[in-house]
């Protein structure tokens, strides 16, 4: 094994110990919450916990109980004596006002509402679907204050409407599969005629909401006046391994055709604007997304992102605001507002804005059409079977015999090469001293029997970009999460963990997995199948060890496929004939050539000695 080889496999051999600290770095792990703070210069009024004795916490998994009513009243602490009406002046005992609590019941989910800031105040996606395992609650509640809120400026001076009051129309609902759409209207009157009004049109079928803002006298007689309307409350992490959510977790918005991102390492604040036709604002998690997606263009967007003031430790949580930019150039607002809360699915997606999809993890540019093309033919072929492991074995057989060809050809060159290997070692013996002479003879040789010395190689790179494509359709598609295999691999978006460990092993994790100790196994007996040269046994036996503790913490997902592919491979490998008649012809005929030319040296040099 010449030097460059060995430099190779030692490169190689520190990408893949030094991944999972790279994977450390921009998804490190996220310790236990304490309580968080907002930003200060969009700080609400302190509010006191409101009572809550049908929702057991913000706890996921957990079915809230049916309440009595889908109805309630509460008294809140506000600021500025304001009303229940939303009138100011108006003061009530105690700075209190009443506020209301509504229940919406749907297939898909259920909600809270709240009259004060017309916010949401609990959004618990029901499960439904097989990668929605448990009931899960999408709002982080210190935050939900802040949630579908207005702020204006202008002739009124600066409203916000998440300290307001609303009058409201309309009770609890509960929505049955096939009911028609129904709604809650929440109106803020301000005074001399003037009103800001927002209603949510809820549907039986759909993880949204129509939501229709508009305003009368809102606007400056004299003056512009600027308006946003988004969310303001991050969303609650719904996965155990919230290093994952962090990972994934940021904001985004899509002005004429493309997208901008902000992401946070949640210790700076930073803020991102754009200004131009925006057709959406979304922010997400890992598995889930909020998105307000205007009927038509909004004026421009505002992402903002800021650090929690008390928050302790390295690993802080990741805020963002996700604000549309209305127009007002009329002086009042009349927009029409789809808001989305939900699954990161592209079904969902898709009937919304076909765009939106760019909020789903592909990948790198290069491999998001790999990526894609393997996520809808697993999504195909489990439309007729039902398990995605299943689905993944007949994958493997499918793509190996695609590239069956390819790879009898790669192995085929390989065994040359590996015949080939004592006529090459001869060679390079005799021009030791003549590199350029030396290069120019085992290219000949390589020319004249046929062997490419990169033949092996191709299939690896021309499966590159499919490897790196399952990496991301079993790590961050939602429609793969939870989804079983068989005995102990119960989620092949996870590692198939079958002992868990009391402490954490420096590259390998707190965890083993059986799926990459088999895996090891067969790319050991593939490599020493397809081994030309004995001096490559110590890297033989040192890929696989390194690829356990690579691939425990990948998705059981990718170590299955990876798995069956190098057994096929080893299968094939073993029907192909041992022994090449044509080249073993001439390497033999190459052996006797070079014994007769040692001969004729022989002679030359006794007859040399005699005279």
């Amino acid at each position: 094994m010449d030097r460059k080889t060995i430099l190779a496999f030692i490169l190689i051999g520190a990408v893949i110990f030094l991944m999972p600290y790279y994977f450390q770095v921009v998804a490190p792990e996220q310790p236990e919450q304490p309580a968080t703070t907002e930003p200060p210069a969009t700080t609400t009024p302190a509010e006191e916990p409101i009572p809550d004795q049908t929702r057991p916490g913000t706890v996921a998994g957990e079915e809230p109980a049916r309440e009595q009513t889908r109805d309630e009243y509460t008294r809140e602490r506000v600021s500025g004596g304001q009303g229940a009406g939303g009138e100011r002046g108006v003061e009530t005992p105690a700075d209190t006002v009443r506020v209301r609590r509504l229940r919406v019941e749907t297939p898909l989910y259920t909600a809270e509402f709240s009259s004060r800031g017309a916010t949401v105040r609990s959004w618990r996606v029901l499960p439904t679907k097989p990668y929605l395992m448990e009931t899960e609650e999408l709002v982080r509640e210190q935050f939900a204050g802040r949630n579908l809120t207005l702020t204006a400026r202008g002739g009124l001076g600066l409203l916000r409407t998440s300290e307001r009051v609303f009058d409201v129309t309309g009770g609890g609902i509960e929505l049955e599969p096939g009911d028609a759409p129904d709604s809650l209207v929440f109106t803020l009157p301000l005074g001399e005629g003037r009103w800001y009004r927002e209603t949510y049109v809820f549907h039986a079928d759909r993880y949204m909401m129509d939501v229709h803002i508009e305003s009368r006298g809102l606007g400056a007689e004299t003056g512009a006046v600027s308006a946003m309307f988004g969310w303001g409350g991050a969303l609650a992490s719904t996965e155990i391994d919230t290093s994952q959510d962090l990972y994934y977790t940021k904001a985004a918005y899509y002005i004429g055709s493309s997208k901008e991102e902000l992401k946070s390492n949640g210790k700076e604040s930073e803020e991102l604007a754009g200004t131009g036709p925006t057709r959406w604002v979304a922010q997400r998690t890992k598995y889930f997304v909020m998105a307000l997606v205007p009927d038509e263009p909004a004026e421009g967007a505002l992402l903002a992102t800021w650090p929690d003031s008390l928050y302790y430790g390295d690993n802080r949580p990741k805020l963002f605001e996700t604000n549309l930019v209305l127009n007002m150039t009329e002086g009042d607002l009349d927009e029409h507002i789809q808001f989305y809360l939900g699954p990161l699915e592209q079904a969902h997606l898709s009937r919304i804005d076909k765009t939106l999809d760019e909020m789903i993890s592909w990948g790198w540019k290069i491999i998001e059409p790999f990526s894609k093309a393997v996520f809808h033919t697993l999504v195909f072929m489990h439309k007729f079977i039902p398990n995605y492991g299943v689905i993944l074995i007949l994958f493997a057989i499918f793509v190996k015999v695609i590239v069956w060809p390819l790879t009898y050809k790669s192995h085929k060159s390989m065994k040359r090469m590996q015949m080939l290997q004592p006529v090459l070692k001869q060679t390079q013996e005799k021009y030791k001293d003549n590199p350029q002479r030396m290069q120019k003879e085992v290219m000949a040789l390589y020319k004249q029997h046929k062997v490419n010395p990169m033949g092996g190689c191709w299939p690896m790179l021309l499966q590159m970009p499919l490897f790196y494509a399952l990496f991301i359709v079993f790590r961050s598609t939602i429609e793969l999460r939870g989804q079983p295999f068989v005995f102990w691999i119960n989620d092949l978006s996870m590692p198939d963990v079958l002992i868990q460990l009391p402490f954490s092993i420096p590259l390998y994790g707190d965890h083993i997995a059986l799926l990459p100790i088999v895996m090891a196994v067969s790319t050991y007996l593939q490599s020493r199948s397809t081994m030309t040269d004995p001096n490559q046994k110590f890297m033989t036996t040192l890929m696989p060890v390194m690829f356990i503790f690579l691939f425990n913490n990948f998705p059981s997902g990718l170590t299955l496929y990876y798995t069956l592919f190098n057994l096929l491979s080893w299968g094939q490998q073993k029907l192909m004939k041992p022994s090449d008649p044509e080249l073993e012809a001439a390497v033999q005929k190459h052996h006797e050539e070079q014994e007769k030319e040692r001969e004729r040296a022989e002679r030359r040099r006794r007859k040399k000695e005699r005279s």
